[in-house]
């Protein structure tokens, strides 16, 4: 019974992260990721609360993510994201930037004539759900 309720608690854990598009496959560019996870308490405080999470660098392409949530009933999870990290590097002629469109999480360098443009994108390969007793 209580591996039940046990399987049942993180199941739903599951389905929030889903809601949110944390899914194993799906990717984001670095501010998109962290903003998605400021915005965790702002819009879903009622059913589970971010604590806090924490960034591990394994190595220059591979990350993980140690958050900390609490549902509703007060039972504690870590949940484990391990992302895949690659680098976008473009130049561009400035000529050719439309800067009213969204840059959000991209580095912009402009030097004379050209831009540089530069971010982190975080691809999801795995996530592991442990409910703390």
């Amino acid at each position: 019974m209580v591996v039940e309720l046990a399987k049942g608690s993180t199941r739903n854990l599951r389905r929030f992260l889903r809601k949110l598009n944390l899914a194993i496959g799906k990717c984001f560019d670095d501010i998109e990721f962290t903003s998605l996870l400021r915005s965790v308490n702002s819009r879903y405080g009622d059913d589970y609360w971010l604590l806090g999470w924490k960034e591990h660098k394994a190595s220059d392409y591979l990350s993980l993510f140690v958050l900390t949530l609490i549902d509703k009933y007060n039972e504690e999870y870590v949940v484990r994201i391990y992302v895949n990290v690659s680098t976008i590097s473009i130049v561009l002629p400035t000529n050719q930037l439309n800067l009213t469109d969204e840059t959000t999480g991209i580095t912009m360098l402009i030097n004379g004539n050209t831009a540089n443009l530069s971010g982190r994108v975080f691809c999801i390969t795995n996530i592991e759900i442990k409910r703390l007793t």
